[in-house]
């Protein structure tokens, strides 16, 4: 592990120093020096003025940090791959470089867009964080609870370890919000929008007319919110300096950067943001972003520690009890089907913004939708309880089984849908607030209550709520329908029968059991397998005309004749083949065809 230590703490090095060029190349507007990507003027080193040579230093320092990381990867796989607080870390540092990587090389093709900058410096911070826990976590561990527990019962000196732990982690989110709205700040070209510190001032007509002083005034009271905190976390590590005087030394230095940080804040403004201030408070900024986060990890380290002491009979007992109900109210969101709602969300607005959408604006979108979509499943199974008792697929269930009574589900999917509409009203818009939660009245009142239980053509209209989240997504990033949007609709409205009818001609049974009228036990197997082949044929059609009206282009023509083709394949050998084998081959792909075909819209809307 001492190897791994010190390649750790070598990235960790390289990586603030990183952010450090990536803000000067910022700051002195050098981002276009080099107007090609990865090489500078087709050129390994080429430096025709001051802006290609920042520009070229820091691909070259990017270069040295990607190596490093790639090296610490191989490292712990050889040697560490069985510490999972150790392996994991440099997994999500791995995966965080490909994406810093390719939005680096966007942030130039695309002539620095805003969104993407901030996105590439957000993905740089959580590298540096991610490098800093792989050192921490590789090095000398914590000593011995027993050690620990000499001036402090056990369980005492474990809730405070566990509460200071999570005060520190909150911290070091909260610094991570603040440098992201800063970044925004500098993107939107409100730094300057406030002539006065720490007040704002009497803004410029220009910083009013366009709201940038509002912008500014955010960051300000987003900053004094973050610096309360963090006066909080520094009395509470300063309280536990006998048990933990690292933590408190660090903790202290965290604090002393972070108002060293504030004053070059100030500085920035009071003389009009000369270059070299402004790279300074943004290094700054990350030396009090990686002094926090090395905090929080030095924070869980002890209480992993101090975890390894085996728990008491009863503390066992209700910590399993407290996961196990988590597990049951999770359980009834059908995780597995409000995932592939929020991949299809997630994809619209990429799609409808042509690129990468605000950060915030995925989260709170994506938050409303997963709470729009567990609502729906939730009141679902309160409404299917019955039936989900004589299903096998649905015994295991939360509700058939036990684990959770009826009116809780029904409170707890009532409180989903009602959160969703806040969420999605006060952080997206109405539009996509309203759409979402008509999508829940839809699939509960019109899918469940009236047509599952009556028509065999349940599930062709039923699915339309299905289709909603892409409305949602849209919806979030545009404020209005457009065709395009109708389209995207149309595809999961079309994609959902053959999916659905593949399934239910594995529980047919199930169904028959139940007497819910699908397809398969009303008009027999061969109807149903005929139905999934025409309805596959007309999803073909369907995903074609995006490419008729424009809205997308050759690489997402050749990849739905591709998929659509596959899928009308198995289709016809559904049709030929009697057994389930191809039954159970279909909906597999229809899951997969639905993710990549919405994966190749992003591709092509992006590079077009």
């Amino acid at each position: 592990m001492k190897l791994i230590r010190r390649i750790a703490w070598i990235a960790v090095l390289f990586t603030y120093l990183q952010v450090s060029l990536g803000v000067t190349v910022r700051v002195n507007n050098a981002g276009l020096s080099c107007p090609d990507w990865p090489l500078c003027y087709n050129k390994v080193f080429t430096f025709p003025d001051l802006g290609a040579l920042l520009e070229e230093s820091h691909r070259y320092n990017a270069t040295i940090v990607s190596v490093l990381i790639v090296a610490l990867t191989i490292s712990v796989f050889i040697w560490a791959r069985k510490e999972r607080q150790v392996l994991i870390p440099t997994l999500i540092a791995l995966t965080l470089l490909v994406v810093e990587i390719v939005l680096g090389g966007l942030t130039v093709l695309w002539k620095l867009p805003p969104t993407i900058i901030t996105a590439h410096l957000g993905t740089a911070w959580a590298i540096f964080a991610m490098v800093i826990t792989v050192a921490v976590m590789s090095g000398k561990q914590t000593p011995n609870y027993e050690t620990l527990n000499k001036k402090t019962p056990n369980k005492e000196n474990l809730d405070k370890t566990r509460k200071f732990t999570l005060l520190a982690m909150t911290n070091a989110l909260f610094v991570y919000g603040l440098m992201l709205s800063g970044s925004y700040v500098v993107g939107s070209g409100a730094s300057l929008a406030c002539p006065g510190w720490p007040l704002c001032g009497t803004p410029p007509t220009w910083a009013v007319m366009y709201h940038l002083a509002d912008i500014n005034v955010l960051h300000r009271y987003i900053a004094t919110f973050v610096g309360l905190v963090l006066i909080w976390t520094l009395i509470s590590a300063w309280r536990r300096r006998k048990v933990a005087p690292g933590q408190a030394r660090v903790a202290l230095a965290a604090g002393l950067l972070f108002v060293a940080q504030a004053i070059v804040g100030g500085l920035v403004v009071l003389l009009q943001r000369p270059d070299m201030i402004a790279i300074l408070h943004l290094a700054l900024a990350t030396a009090v972003w990686g002094t926090l986060v090395l905090l929080a990890v030095l924070a869980a380290r002890q209480l992993r520690a101090a975890s390894l002491a085996p728990p008491s009979e009863g503390e066992a007992e209700a910590r399993a009890e407290a996961l196990q109900t988590i597990a049951n109210y999770v359980d009834l969101m059908k995780p597995h089907v409000t995932v592939l709602l929020l991949g299809t969300t997630a994809a619209a607005m990429a799609i409808a913004s042509r690129g990468l959408p605000p950060l915030g604006l995925v989260v709170a979108t994506l938050l409303g939708g997963a709470m729009a979509a567990g609502s729906a499943n939730c009141i679902n199974c309160y409404i299917d309880r019955d039936i989900d008792q004589i299903m096998g697929r649905t015994q295991r269930r939360s509700l058939p089984s036990g684990r959770v009574q009826p009116t809780q589900a029904l409170i707890f999917g009532i409180t989903l849908g009602v959160g969703a509409f806040i969420t999605l009203a006060a952080f997206v818009n109405l539009l996509s607030a309203t759409l979402a939660c008509s999508a829940i009245l839809f699939y509960v009142f019109v899918y469940t209550m009236w047509l599952k239980r009556s028509s065999a053509q349940n599930i062709v209209i039923g699915g339309a709520a299905g289709a909603v989240p892409v409305l949602v997504g849209w919806a979030a990033v545009t404020n209005t329908i457009t065709l395009p949007a109708i389209w995207l609709f149309a595809i999961i409205f079309y994609w959902t029968p053959p999916h659905f009818w593949a399934l239910s001609l594995l529980i047919q049974k199930d169904y028959e059991k139940a007497r819910v009228p699908m397809m398969p036990v009303v008009m027999g197997e061969n109807e149903t397998r005929r139905q999934i082949f025409l309805y596959s044929l007309l999803l073909l059609a369907v995903t074609l005309v995006l490419f008729g009206m424009h809205a997308m282009g050759y690489v997402y023509l050749v990849a739905a004749v591709i998929l659509g083709g596959i899928l009308i394949y198995m289709s016809v050998r559904l049709l030929r083949d009697k057994t389930k084998r191809w039954a159970r081959t279909l909906f597999w792909y229809s899951n997969c065809y639905l993710a990549m075909i919405f994966a190749v819209m992003v591709v092509d809307r992006v590079i077009r």
